[in-house]
């Protein structure tokens, strides 16, 4: 295979990677951590198709056993550590900085990595064979498929994840993400039961490309202090959501205006956070939670009743009494109502109900 063939063959996953590094560069709504981390996969999908061209390229070559063998346990190993690199692309970075977490999820790869490069001695996972002619063949061991399992293991990981991830998300969001996954292992399963080639690279770059779309679109839609789904979102969510929105919560933070000019604004975004992560935790199933304003939070339900309701709110309050912080709560049932924005003009008279009675409960105390 000359290197003519090799840009032919790989000419669009090469177009579509220099396209994505492109859009890193100029992109302002993108964290460094994240570019980083989507840096170092476009360079390891590199490095996979580099690999295997090569050793496509030494198969034809006499003397080239050992190389051979190198180059596949580096493409086996590279595979996973790809899915690792894009595991943060879609979550909450913090998560990733965890360094227990990350040793455990490092774990399997390493000990494969051992199993893969001693197996040139062991002829566990897989092996090569000199012929007379100085050719070298592949050859398998009992652990042939040993590459892959760790792969798709990985794989399942990332969409466990990505599901758990984007759990409150407009059904529009979860069907693109659908797709891509869909896609993508028809895509790995079809490569290994129809053709003899396993070059993953061009799958991969095609649905990180897709995958850096729908991280796009799922930025338009999060707040960036709080990681709660914004106004923008919640304008549409009130359309698309209309006919199964059974029940509206509205929240409002106590005395966000109190810590700003005190402490500063570092404390007033730091409260903001803890409530945020409190809604988020324990809204309940089928709820969607919105950031509105500053201090003005707006959870909408789907099949939800008001047992259930009074239950999240009850947990909610709970929790916020662990920390220093406060809030009020008010709710509305959407039956009541033809438009949803009377819905939310009701919860909101309840919250501020709700905020009276906490301010007299404190002067009583005092």
């Amino acid at each position: 295979m000359s290197i003519k063939d090799i840009f032919i063959n790989n000419y669009l996953m090469i177009y579509e990677l220099l396209g994505l590094l492109i859009l890193l560069f100029i992109s302002a709504h993108i964290s460094q951590d994240i570019k980083k981390y989507t840096r170092i996969t476009i360079l390891f999908i590199i490095i996979v198709c580099i690999v295997h061209n090569v050793e496509f390229w030494a198969r034809n070559i006499r003397y080239t056993c050992e190389l051979r063998f190198i180059l596949t346990s580096i493409k086996y190993i590279l595979y996973p550590l790809i899915i690792i690199f894009l595991l943060p692309i879609m979550s909450p970075f913090e998560k990733m900085k965890n360094v227990k977490r990350n040793l455990i999820l490092i774990s399997p790869l390493v000990i494969f990595a051992i199993l893969a490069f001693t197996s040139y001695f062991t002829h566990l996972i897989n092996y090569y064979i000199l012929l007379e002619d100085g050719l070298s063949v592949y050859k398998s061991g009992p652990l042939s498929y040993l590459p892959y399992i760790v792969f798709f293991g990985y794989f399942l990981l990332f969409i466990v994840q990505n599901i758990l991830y984007l759990k409150q998300s407009s059904a529009k969001i979860k069907l693109i993400m659908v797709y891509i996954i869909i896609g993508s292992l028809l895509g790995f399963i079809l490569f290994l039961a129809l053709s003899e080639n396993d070059n993953f690279a061009q799958i991969i770059t095609s649905s990180l490309l897709l995958y850096f779309l729908l991280y796009y679109i799922k930025r338009a839609t999060m707040d960036p202090l709080t990681g709660l789904l914004n106004r923008q979102a919640y304008y549409q969510d009130m359309v698309e959501l209309k006919y199964n929105i059974t029940f509206v919560l509205s929240i409002d933070m106590n005395n966000l205006k109190y810590l700003n000019d005190t402490f500063g604004h570092e404390k007033g975004d730091e409260a903001l956070k803890t409530i945020s992560n409190i809604l988020f935790t324990y809204a309940g199933n089928h709820s969607s939670v919105y950031r509105t304003g500053g201090d003005e939070f707006v959870i909408f339900y789907t099949k939800t009743n008001e047992e259930q309701v009074k239950e999240y709110i009850k947990t909610m309050k709970e929790k916020l009494a662990e920390t220093e912080f406060e809030c009020a709560f008010g709710y509305a049932e959407k039956r009541q109502f033809d438009d949803i924005q009377d819905v939310v003009t009701v919860a909101d008279r309840f919250m501020y109900y709700d905020k009276t009675k906490m301010k007299a409960e404190k002067k009583e105390n005092k």
